[in-house]
């Protein structure tokens, strides 16, 4: 189920499910703990224009919809504060299931390969961190509030990052 929000940046892939509790961040058929999410979860990152990645979410969603792809996210338009040029579509897996991920997307015509550890992108937005650091600059806040922003986003991920045994409950909003 493709669900586009205009009101959202992103476009999401998620099974149809998703409203009555289906769990997606898991290997196996088991919930990830907090723990096991930043050892395990990930994406495949792909690149290209809006229309490309709308056409590849029409065709990524029957094995969304089969369970064999978690669910997807894609830009709607590119980030261009953070001086990206193309939009981009996250395809998320466990790792250990993600060379089959990786064959389904290779069917669609895929070529480059990137992956990343979603604790690689947990570390990208706490304080200090690439992505949080470049989002202050480009909003060009002063330094009082971009500690706030940095406070906040440590007690955010603090969320995931102090209770390694709770069940994972997706990115604190």
């Amino acid at each position: 189920m493709i669900v586009d929000q205009p009101q959202s940046h992103f476009i999401f892939g998620y099974h149809s499910e998703i409203y009555k509790g289906y769990q997606y961040v898991a290997y196996q058929g088991k919930a990830l703990t907090n723990r096991e999410y930043l050892e395990h979860w990930g994406k495949w990152l792909i690149s290209g224009d809006r229309n490309k990645l709308d056409a590849l979410a029409i065709r990524l969603d029957p094995y969304v919809e089969s369970g064999l792809i978690a669910c997807f996210k894609y830009d709607r338009r590119p980030l261009t504060n953070l001086r990206l040029q193309e939009c981009f579509m996250c395809v998320f897996c466990d790792d250990r299931n993600r060379d089959e991920i990786w064959k389904i997307l290779a069917i669609q015509g895929e070529r480059l390969k990137a992956w990343i550890h979603d604790r690689e992108t947990v570390n990208m937005w706490l304080p200090g961190g690439r992505l949080l650091e470049n989002w202050i600059r480009s909003e060009k806040l002063d330094e009082i509030k971009a500690e706030e922003v940095r406070n906040d986003s440590r007690g955010r991920f603090s969320q995931i990052l102090d209770y390694p045994d709770r069940p994972f409950a997706g990115w604190p909003q």
